[in-house]
């Protein structure tokens, strides 16, 4: 009796055919897919969008603490001009300032090469001109009044220098 139940209650479902053809479920299966596809497709732009976003904060954060010296440095350069001007007359001052440059070439920092360089606007500041002496040749530096100095490969102090003319 138990069996009747369920064969009856099978009867009275029907297994009625969809209303759409099998066209419109073609249709609405490749819109499916389309709409998949582009929500795929930005799915992968924001990942790169997020993946360039935190590169570029990764760079900006390494390019700060590289130069996060850079205010202390500036600041020491008025010692190193006076420990190198008194380091030409004693010997313990000659110590002290290469033990100074020292430390402060390993944060990065160091002179620009200036005498009998070509004038370089963007690393020299030329304060006054000079007439070439014999082999020199023209906008070449010909005296250096005061050092310039880079730090990481950026110039923080340009170089002061007279620079030789025809």
């Amino acid at each position: 009796m138990a069996q009747d139940t369920k064969a009856d209650a099978l009867e009275d479902v029907s297994f009625e055919a969809p209303e759409e053809s099998l066209e419109d479920l073609k249709l609405r299966l490749e819109e499916a897919r389309k709409t998949a596809d582009e929500r795929l497709d930005q799915l992968l732009r924001a990942r790169a969008e997020a993946e360039n976003a935190m590169k570029i904060a990764c760079r900006a954060k390494e390019e700060y603490a590289r130069y996060a010296s850079e205010k202390l440095v500036a600041k020491l350069l008025c010692i190193v001009d006076s420990m190198e001007q008194a380091a030409k007359h004693d010997e313990g001052a000659k110590a002290l300032y290469q033990q100074l440059m020292d430390v402060l070439k390993t944060e990065g920092l160091e002179p620009i090469e200036s005498l009998g360089k070509k004038f370089d606007p963007y690393r020299h500041e030329a304060l006054y001109s000079v007439p070439c002496k014999g082999d020199e040749e023209d906008d070449t530096v010909a005296k250096e009044i005061s050092k310039g100095y880079t730090l990481n490969s950026k110039v923080i102090r340009f170089a002061k220098v007279a620079v030789a003319k025809r």
